[in-house]
């Protein structure tokens, strides 16, 4: 009867709870991605250029891959801000997403899209220039689009900041602006339940002013942890190095409408808080 009741306990346990879960390797975790020496950086971003016809203003990041830095920026000034704007009305949208789908595939050393059925258009957004720009004709049409795709999925799992945009005029790709990332560790047991990630934020205090504009400070409290958090990859910079973490996302709402909260990363292994963002925002505070 007492080891039928140890059982029984153990079981009931498991079922009402997430927590403390054992590790079993993660020796290779978290997965990272080293930035690249300059000189180098510089040899892959002609060859990127000059594989694109060199029509392609925007740099390869400091790893050397499409997300956005300002590392390669000349002068730290965005080089696309100087591009030669061509000047034609784009008019068939189907056209331009498999154009940005080609490109993405083309370019997949520098953006690990190396399958076309896992972009989904999140956005597409046409931008206004002028072909007839002089005389009483002037006017104002679609020359260029500005396609966003969403998210990578590792799994059924979300990998956050993620989103490639892509901009495209009459003769092409000009901008890549994001990344997605090669096949990384993703350990499958954890350390870290949801319900201790949870309780790590309690207390946790918010300055108000860059969300509100009120010079206030908000303290998380367990009201505002009422979502059951899912897990989420992060790209984590940890001293110049990426690391691919495996995180909860713990929702953390705010106290009225004006503002809808923040979504918290913490590292499912060793419990690092790695950022707390605006819901719909990329921007840390």
């Amino acid at each position: 009867m007492t080891i039928y009741r140890v059982l029984l306990l153990g079981l009931l346990l498991f079922l009402t709870s997430c927590e403390a879960l054992e590790v079993a390797d993660v020796s290779d975790y978290p997965s990272k991605i080293e930035p690249v020496e300059l000189r180098e950086l510089e040899e892959l971003n002609s060859r990127y250029q000059q594989g694109n016809d060199n029509h392609i203003c925007s740099t390869l990041n400091e790893f050397g891959i499409t997300g956005f830095s300002r590392v390669l920026f000349p002068g730290d000034v965005n080089p696309c801000l100087n591009k030669e704007v061509v000047r034609a009305e784009l008019t068939r949208t189907d056209t331009l997403i498999a154009a940005a789908k080609k490109s993405l595939i083309k370019n997949v050393e520098f953006t690990f899209v190396d399958d076309t059925t896992d972009l989904v258009v999140k956005d597409l957004v046409p931008l206004f220039g002028c072909t007839i720009c002089e005389g009483p004709e002037i006017n104002s049409v679609p020359i260029e689009y500005k396609i966003t795709f969403e998210s990578q999925y590792y799994g059924n799992t979300k990998v956050r900041n993620s989103n490639i945009t892509v901009f495209l005029d009459s003769v092409g790709v000009n901008r890549i602006w994001g990344n997605w990332y090669p096949e990384f560790t993703s350990p499958g047991l954890i350390n870290i339940g949801y319900l201790e990630a949870q309780r790590m934020l309690i207390d946790w205090e918010i300055n108000m002013e860059p969300y509100t504009g009120e010079n206030t400070i908000f303290v998380v409290s367990e009201n505002n942890l009422n979502e059951v958090p899912e897990f989420e990859f992060y790209p984590y910079k940890n001293e110049g190095v990426l690391e691919l973490r495996k995180t909860w996302k713990v929702e953390i709402s705010y106290t009225d409408d004006s503002f809808e909260g923040w979504n918290a990363n913490i590292d499912v292994i060793d419990g690092l808080l790695l950022a707390i963002e605006a819901i719909e925002s990329d921007e840390e505070f």
